[in-house]
């Protein structure tokens, strides 16, 4: 592995005590969790096993191969062959002019399936026991699942059309791919109420906004009442104007949901889901009779880096 020079500050920063209080570095934090991602390490593992090990550099460096290594073997089991996947002209039209596509059965319904039973064991749930999707709650935060690295998952990652999609999108084969969270969103009931977030953002919404996109997996069949992704198609368009409107003190963040209309995006299990960042989005309330299941995977380019300033 290169660059282990980068990862020994991380470790400075949150085994040594001399280091602890130096100033925040965007961009180094940026690389550092790039270098975890090329090794198929969520960040939050990686500082979990940091802070509650201690472990010497040394230590940690053993650590990242053995993650590493664990990895490769588990995946050879799992790897699958896929074609080769492009875009069709009308794809690329739909994502310019709405800023979001969905990719239809990009991962097969019996891959969907065994992701889901990951998520069951990892919660300790049934999909026959109604009563048992309430009683993981504690196990999440908000709607998404601490769940990261599991051979099944690292798979639905791996998936080449997923990956041919976003360098075509971004015209460029100089990407990463994040390891990111789960989403588990039960339906609604008179006890428990939907625990997502309202219309947002993920990125500071200071000018220009970065061309980056982000993705999800649908892992079940979700209809637009069963907590379907919505979103403001168009809105990379249009987001330069709308902000200009706002008046002095105005809080876009909070102004959005009252204002904007956002469009459901269903799917099947095996869809996937590309949008613009530009877009507001967000989950939706699950008036379904099952559970929702989303993967999410994104896609960043090489040397992408965040506005200093979060508006």
């Amino acid at each position: 592995m290169q660059d282990w020079a980068i990862l020994e500050k991380l470790w400075q920063r949150q085994c040594d005590p001399r280091h602890r209080s130096s100033t925040d570095d965007t961009a180094l934090w940026r690389r550092q969790v790039q270098l975890l991602y090329a090794n198929n390490i969520a960040h939050p593992v990686a500082l979990k096993f940091l802070t509650e090990e201690r472990p010497t550099l040394q230590a940690f460096y053993d650590w990242i191969e053995r993650e590493r290594a664990s990895y490769h073997l588990l995946q050879e089991q799992h790897d699958t062959i896929e074609p080769e996947y492009r875009l069709s002209p009308e794809q690329v039209e739909f994502w310019q002019t709405n800023g979001y596509l969905v990719l239809p059965q990009v991962i097969a319904a019996d891959a969907c399936a065994a992701s889901c039973d990951v998520i069951w064991e990892y919660l300790n749930a049934s999909p026959q026991d109604p009563a048992s999707w309430y009683s993981t709650q504690t196990a999440q935060q908000g709607l998404m699942l601490p769940l990261y690295n599991h051979p099944r998952l690292n798979t639905n990652r791996a998936s080449k059309r997923v990956r041919a999609a976003y360098e075509q999108l971004y015209g460029s084969r100089a990407i990463y791919k994040t390891i990111d969270h789960l989403s588990f969103n039960p339906p609604e009931t008179a006890q428990f109420t939907f625990r997502g977030n309202d219309l947002h953002w993920d990125v500071s919404l200071a000018l220009p906004i970065p061309e980056r996109y982000q993705g999800l997996l649908y892992l079940s069949d979700c209809t637009a009442s069963e907590g379907a992704f919505h979103c403001v198609p168009g809105f990379q368009h249009e987001i330069a104007n709308w902000l200009s409107q706002l008046k002095p003190g105005d809080d876009a963040r909070r102004i959005a949901p009252q204002t904007l209309k956002a469009q459901a995006v269903p799917g099947k299990a095996g869809d996937f889901v590309i949008w613009h960042q530009a877009l507001p989005h967000c989950a939706t309330p699950n008036r379904g009779k099952t559970p929702r299941m989303v993967q999410y995977l994104t896609y960043i380019p090489d040397g992408d880096t965040e506005h200093p300033v979060w508006i």
